[in-house]
């Protein structure tokens, strides 16, 4: 029995912690994956952002530490990568996988206080079979958002890999025969099944373990009609024997795979013995020559075919930040507005078409309208807006039914630490800096003069300087609150 007291405890930061390129949930690939490919994988499939979220509106639970161990002197999260992954984005949201997720982690992270998560209490394994059954125990069996069958398969391949035999895996994890060996058999099928020569839309659906759906393709190898239609048997150990030439055996699995990668055989149409003759009938050119015999192995395909590069999405395939083209409005081209409201996305689009040198009249009124408009629909939706109307009431005795709160209002109660608004200290300093210099020139007085003020004349120069101390506000406040945005 494991003495894990003996596990020692500590608070590290959160940047000197590596996701883990050996963790289940991420596809096998025939590149080592960098970092920045790892956090994308999460991201796209494994709900990071949900997590983050929870994480702002929550707080960092303690309670759970990571798990880590150190390889080579790099510390390595092995249990926690999802919030591993979760925290580094709202500590660098630059570090998201496209613009559109760097916007909606951004959002997030203006409003934390970035001390809060900066280091967090973790945990040091001796290795990682030590730590095997504490990631066995909240994947394979709890809810922990559970690892699907090709995930559970490759984390014991990962085990004999390691060096672990079949019964050592069940000594030590207490698990049953069957438990272990029905595992391998799937992955090393499905490791078969991405070695084929696919077309690449196909290809695309089989590489990714957490839309394949290979119950399917499961239901039709352990089948003794289909083994033998297509020239394989199966050892004691679930281990694969071929009995035809390798590249008849390639022919038919292609096709199986294609047909449960496109939906035209599942577990509904291929249910009878009927079905399933049936089914084996209509493979035409594709049905296997039995007669060209043959021996082979799973490692004898997977070793002997090239691996294909795996196919990553759009958004994540090209992680090199591209250089920012500058913009001739006051806002950057790159900024974008993801509220569910057509005005504020009107006005917004309007200002970013217009050109700031040669219209800043038209520029200044329309950046303050935005920034008001903006900020009070982010409260409304968000929930503060009556809270801060009450106490502009309380205060000045105002009717209650007024609901048009004056800009400075606004900014005065997103920037009190007590609202929970804005956690981030660096952006609700710049904003106090601008409510309360009121002798100088970046001030809301300013921004008020611009629309009330018939002798003030803005200028280019003066209108860009607007932008940076407010950014960090437009970036939470133009993304829908309490929706798919936020």
């Amino acid at each position: 029995m494991t003495d894990y007291r003996t596990w020692k405890e500590s608070q590290l930061t959160v940047t000197n912690l590596l996701l883990d390129p050996q963790n289940p949930r991420i596809p096998d690939s025939s590149e080592t994956l960098s970092q920045r490919h790892l956090l994308a994988d999460l991201v796209e499939n494994d709900k990071v952002y949900d997590l983050a979220k929870g994480i702002l509106d929550n707080g960092y639970y303690p309670v759970e530490a990571l798990i880590y161990i150190e390889e080579k002197g790099k510390k390595y999260v092995v249990e926690g990568n999802r919030r591993l992954a979760a925290l580094k984005l709202l500590l660098s949201p630059e570090m998201a996988p496209s613009p559109s997720w760097e916007r909606r982690f951004r959002a997030l992270s203006n409003r934390i206080d970035p001390n809060t998560i900066r280091k967090i209490k973790v945990i040091k394994a001796p290795s990682r079979d030590a730590a095997a059954p504490v990631i066995m125990s909240k994947h394979t069996r709890n809810q922990v958002e559970s690892w699907g069958p090709l995930m559970q398969a490759k984390f014991y391949r990962n085990l004999v890999d390691s060096g672990l035999t079949i019964e050592d895996i069940c000594g030590q994890y207490n698990l049953q025969n069957s438990e272990v060996t029905d595992a391998l058999q799937r992955h090393s099928m499905y490791s078969i099944a991405c070695m084929l020569n696919l077309p690449d839309e196909i290809a695309k659906i089989v590489q990714n373990p957490r839309e394949f759906p290979v119950t399917n393709l499961e239901r039709l190898y352990k089948n003794p009609k289909v083994d033998k239609f297509i020239g394989i048997s199966f050892n004691e150990r679930k281990e694969l024997v071929g009995s035809v030439d390798v590249n008849e055996f390639k022919k038919a699995y292609a096709k199986i795979v294609t047909d449960i990668a496109t939906g035209t055989i599942h577990s509904r149409n291929v249910n009878t013995t009927a079905e399933m003759d049936e089914y084996l009938n209509s493979f035409g050119e594709q049905r296997p020559d039995l007669k060209k015999k043959g021996i082979f192995t799973a490692e004898d395909i997977v070793m002997a075919t090239p691996k294909r590069k795996a196919t990553k999405k759009s958004s994540s395939s090209n992680l090199t930040p591209k250089p920012k083209p500058i913009s001739k409005s006051i806002i950057p081209s790159a900024f974008s507005c993801d509220v569910n409201n057509q005005r504020i996305n009107d006005i917004f689009n309007e200002i970013k078409s217009l050109n700031v040198a040669k219209y800043p009249n038209a520029a200044a009124l329309m950046f303050r309208s935005l920034l008001e408009m903006s900020l009070g629909y982010y409260l409304d939706k968000s929930g503060h807006l009556d809270n801060l109307l009450g106490k502009i009431h309380d205060k000045k005795k105002q009717n209650s039914n007024d609901r048009h709160p004056l800009l400075t209002d606004m900014l005065k109660y997103v920037v009190d630490e007590k609202t929970g608004v804005i956690r981030n200290p660096n952006i609700r300093g710049a904003l106090q800096k601008l409510i309360s210099q009121k002798e100088k020139f970046l001030s809301i007085d300013t921004l008020n003069f611009f629309v009330h003020n018939q002798y003030y004349c803005p200028n280019e120069e003066e209108l860009r300087k607007f932008w940076p101390p407010l950014q960090g506000l437009f970036e939470i406040i133009l993304v829908e609150p309490n929706g798919d945005g936020e």
